[in-house]
């Protein structure tokens, strides 16, 4: 059987912290053909000791940002460095399974359609328990929420199935990166991900969940202010202008600019505080600001489309109503598998 060659990516930046064990981890791998990336994004902690350690290490690629040019920009480097058949990036925060890649590639070699997939990540300090298997779209959103999160593993996580993919540990061919590209540097915080395994969705490939690929991650939780909502508002609003087809972005894109207001609103009764109206109204500016390179950004990725989004929508997205949504989002998440559980 062939053996496909993984390139590990990892770019991190003021890492210390956890990158030690990510890289002690990573080079315990048993697998005979993997090179690793590290991109260091302009590091003033530690972080450049701790990869000097492996600096004599088999088929160690680093890189050395001069800058901070954030994570986005920095895997988009590495892809142009790697030289395997399948790219895995990987956070500076997980650890890996001394047979993980194992698990990738059995999901690769199973079928040609296959143009990407994630490892099955656990919560690092409760190793037993879900952290992501993967997640589901969102239709009126463009966003979506995570499989099997605090869940036990279970029978329903032993197999592979057809998902979304996380960027925490995300295996893409690099053939697939030469059709759609890389990364959109205009997502530089939240949605990268979200947005890149999409585009494979409407390049014509599937996205599998490597259940055999087991990677340990630290779930952060971050603090909400006016940048989150600005992020995650425009981000948003340029993935639905980019990926649906006309007719679902002007279903959707209206919708999802309700709801972001309605959020906002939310956060101003309960919270007593304008940050989630000024998040929005600032990505609603941006969008306008930027919709010219939206627009010739959205005509490359419809030139590449292979898949309609009926048929999209059909093994990725979940189809709710606005109420349970309002219910998800503002009165406490649930997993995508009791959502469609629920019927939703």
């Amino acid at each position: 059987m062939k053996k496909l060659k993984f390139s590990i990516i990892i770019a991190t930046y003021n890492g210390e912290r956890y990158l030690e064990k990510c890289l002690s981890s990573v080079f315990k791998t048993i697998y005979p053909k993997f090179e690793v990336i590290i991109v260091d994004d302009g590091s003033t902690d530690g972080s450049l000791q701790i990869i000097n350690k492996y600096k004599n290490a088999q088929d160690l690629i680093f890189i050395r940002n001069n800058q901070n040019i954030g994570l986005v920009k920095s895997r988009n480097k590495a892809i142009k460095k790697s030289t395997g058949d399948i790219l895995v990036f990987l956070d500076n925060d997980t650890e890996v399974d001394k047979k993980w890649i194992v698990g990738l590639s059995e999901v690769f070699l199973s079928d040609n359609s296959i143009g990407a997939a994630q490892c099955k990540m656990f919560d690092i300090k409760n190793r037993k328990t879900i952290q992501q298997a993967g997640m589901k779209l969102i239709p009126f959103t463009g966003f979506g929420v995570t499989i099997g999160r605090g869940e036990k593993d279970s029978k329903k996580y032993k197999f592979p199935m057809e998902i979304i993919s996380l960027g925490a540990s995300l295996a893409v061919r690099k053939s697939v990166t030469k059709v759609i590209g890389g990364f959109d540097e205009n997502l530089f915080h939240y949605c990268d991900d979200l947005d890149f395994s999409w585009r494979v969705w409407i390049a014509g490939f599937r996205i599998m969940l490597a259940p055999n690929a087991k990677v340990y991650h630290y779930l952060k939780v971050h603090n909400p202010n006016h940048k989150l909502y600005f992020h995650l508002s425009k981000n948003s609003y340029r993935m639905m202008i980019k990926n649906y087809e006309i007719s679902n972005t002007l279903k959707f894109l209206p919708t999802s600019i309700l709801f972001s207001m309605v959020g906002a609103l939310n956060i101003l009764l309960t919270r007593n505080s304008l940050m989630g109206i000024a998040g929005v109204l600032m990505g609603l500016g941006w969008s306008v600001v930027h919709l010219s390179d939206t627009l010739v950004e959205r005509e490359k990725v419809q030139k590449y489309r292979r898949a309609r989004d009926c048929d999209i929508f059909s093994k990725i997205m979940i189809s709710t109503n606005l109420v349970y949504l309002y219910r998800l989002y503002f009165q406490g998440a649930k997993t995508t598998a009791n959502l469609m559980k629920a019927g939703y």
